[in-house]
């Protein structure tokens, strides 16, 4: 499958993909659950990280980060994987959302000015502190930094992991996510990562 696909067929895929990811998240997200049985995964280590709103701007990169290999893929065998590790990852961090409700302790109606506080207050107005865990920010950049290898080399590459770490720090020191969150979204990722691509790939 070595076909070479068009950029406006990729972003046709993109938009679809994203258009069925905005009604997976947001169906989650807006659930009915009773109270108690959301569970609250917080730590006294994550009690201790303090709350940066200057991390902002990284933690809302991600949207930008993992929509890139759409546009960077050409090649259908390597794109079609990219899609599948995309879905899977949300199918998969979507299912656990909605059968292991879970809450998060973020910090609401923040002091923080200027543009990092508008964006924090916007995604606190749109989007519910639950269905923290997995973090689906973390789970989503690791097929991501793969792609960046096939595409750009190792230089690439290693910058993408530079990335990918900051917005793993980013969604801790928002207050979005738990560090067991975080480390719950990479092992998803990296396991779906590893089957979609032995699949595909070979």
């Amino acid at each position: 499958m070595d076909e070479i696909l068009s950029l406006q067929y990729r972003l046709t895929i993109l938009a679809l993909a994203l258009l069925v990811w905005l009604v997976i998240f947001f169906y989650v997200n807006r659930l009915q659950v009773e109270p108690h049985r959301r569970i609250d995964l917080g730590s006294s280590l994550d009690r201790k990280i303090p709350f940066v709103p200057l991390f902002a701007p990284v933690y809302f990169s991600t949207y930008v980060f993992v929509l890139q290999p759409f546009i960077l893929l050409s090649n259908a065998r390597q794109f079609y994987w990219m899609l599948a590790s995309f879905s899977a990852i949300t199918i998969v961090s979507s299912l656990i959302h909605a059968t292991l409700p879970s809450k998060i302790e973020r910090v609401e109606q923040m002091k923080a000015g200027g543009i990092t506080g508008w964006m924090l207050g916007l995604f606190q107005k749109t989007c519910k502190p639950y269905g923290n865990f997995p973090s689906m920010h973390v789970g989503l950049c690791v097929p991501v930094i793969a792609a960046n290898f096939m595409t750009g080399g190792v230089i690439t590459g290693c910058l993408t992991i530079i990335w990918a770490v900051l917005i793993a720090l980013s969604t801790l020191y928002t207050k979005q996510h738990y560090i067991l969150d975080v480390l719950a979204g990479l092992t998803i990722g990296i396991l779906i990562f590893m089957s979609t691509f032995s699949l595909m790939m070979t």
